[in-house]
């Protein structure tokens, strides 16, 4: 194996492996299973709130069935440790497409390392929940864009890229958008292909809409992003701040590409303004959220290609390498690849409920046994917001207050809820109000909650706890 191949195989490799080792969070996964699991045991989709009392049975703009079945497939199939391998998956492939896409201006290492650079940019937003799916897809889009000069044939498949997308993530809308921009392009420097993009363009645009909700999923885009409760509540949602490390490292890209550009202009180059424009707008998108820097993580890298090639010295004729090299280098990925086969935790036994220890985060295993005991589906149980998916999963069938579905709950209800953190006397009597029967709570985070609980004279009742938190009755 060359070293030039080499390179392609750390592109893919490597992201795999930490994918693989990393904790997985349940907060945006556990009730896509849960979804899944009802949707495919009544075979059809869920239009309406199943598990919290504060929204049950209002509209849900369930845009993401899609993910949900498929999670709901894998996880039934092969337990968490299968859905472990299928986040590997996706981000190995959502590198490597990236990679591919960059190749169509650089060479195999130098577009393995731009890939990889948008891996650690955007690490922090590959998570497997529905949004993964959605990275991938604008990857292979990009990457199909990118070629469209020499492959033009393969743009017809970005309508059906574009339709999976839609029924998978709400960043759907990013497919037509690519389009567009490059057909502006296309069409300003009198480029051939314009007339088929524009025709990709009007069936993706079509295809966006080929979803059980119908036009409908442009509503649901749309208002996650303008959603001020989200943006309240969920700290991936809030403006990414250059403090944290997802955003040192955004920024840092971000002025790293400036510097770029900057370089290429003092050459004497040109810069295409569509160009410019795509890239700020992902970066616009980035510094809106934290959960937006991984557009800006995995599309930058193919837009600053053209300008990244600019600026390196012309490619050599490439050298015979040494047959032992070569070998070393074969040697090495192999045993690469083995480690991140090795690490897979379907090899590792552990708890039925949770799987191998350490494998997910946000799923206190013991707690949702006890809710399970516990509570019924009279029951209005009120928990922390990040455990609430994991909840809905361990403990079917259990109303709780909210959950990750912020647009779902009503801001009366995320009221209420707030009080009920924030504990004292506020709390009990928002407990009250609401006709709480269960509290669970997160000492971590709630800790003047529990001591509220606590309080001699309270109506609540201590009945179970454990190192994660405790679960709390109402006394009849």
């Amino acid at each position: 194996m060359t070293r030039v191949r080499l390179w392609l195989a750390l592109a893919i490799l490597l992201p795999a492996l930490a994918a693989t080792i990393a904790p997985m969070s349940t907060i945006d996964l556990a009730y896509q299973v849960r979804a899944g699991e009802l949707m495919l045991a009544s075979g059809v989709v869920l239009r309406a709130d199943p598990f919290t009392f504060t929204a049950f049975g209002e509209p849900w703009l369930n845009q993401q069935w899609g993910a949900g079945v498929l999670f709901a497939m894998v996880q039934g199939a092969t337990g968490w440790g299968g859905l472990v391998v299928l986040r590997a998956v996706l981000v190995a492939t959502a590198v490597g497409l990236v990679a591919v896409g960059a190749m169509r201006w650089l060479g195999l290492r130098s577009a393995a390392l731009v890939a990889l650079a948008g891996f650690v940019v955007g690490i922090a937003s590959l998570g497997l929940r529905a949004q993964l799916f959605g990275v991938v897809l604008f990857a292979a889009v990009l990457a199909i864009l990118a070629w469209r000069n020499r492959r033009g044939r393969l743009v017809w498949v970005i309508p059906l890229l574009v339709l999976a997308w839609a029924n998978l993530h709400g960043s759907f809308f990013l497919g037509p958008a690519a389009v567009a921009v490059i057909l502006v392009e296309d069409l300003v420097a009198r480029r051939p292909g314009v007339r088929r993009l524009l025709v990709v363009l009007a069936l993706s645009l079509v295809a966006s809409c080929v979803t059980p909700l119908g036009p409908a999923v442009w509503e649901y885009a749309l208002g996650i992003a303008t959603n001020g409760e989200i943006t309240r509540l969920i700290t991936e949602w809030q403006r990414t701040s250059p403090l944290s490390v997802t955003g040192a490292l955004f920024y840092a890209s971000v002025a790293g590409a400036i510097a770029a550009m900057v370089a290429v202009r003092r050459q004497g180059a040109p810069l295409p303004v569509l160009t410019l424009g795509w890239l700020a707008g992902l970066a616009l998108v980035g510094a809106y959220a934290e959960r937006g820097v991984a557009w800006w993580a995995f599309g930058a890298p193919v837009a600053l290609a053209p300008t990244i090639a600019a600026l390196l010295p012309p490619a050599r004729a490439p050298r015979a390498e040494p047959r032992a090299l070569r070998r070393l280098n074969a040697v090495f990925v192999v045993v690469l690849g083995l480690a991140v086969v090795a690490v897979q935790p379907l090899w590792r036994g552990g708890d039925a409920l949770s799987g191998p220890s350490g494998l997910l985060r946000d799923a206190p295993a013991g707690l949702a046994r006890a809710l399970a005991g516990l509570a019924g589906p009279s029951d209005r149980v009120v928990a922390p917001q990040p455990w609430a998916s994991w909840f809905e999963w361990a403990a079917p069938g259990v109303p709780v207050m909210v959950d990750s579905r912020v647009e779902v709950v009503p801001a009366s209800g995320w009221t209420a809820y707030s009080m009920i953190a924030g504990g004292g006397d506020a709390a009990l009597a928002t407990l009250d109000q609401i006709g709480a029967s269960v509290v669970v709570v997160d000492p971590e985070t709630q800790s003047a909650l529990g001591i509220a609980l606590r309080t001699v004279g309270s109506a609540w009742r201590l009945s179970y706890e454990d190192d994660d938190g405790a679960v709390f009755t109402l006394q009849q």
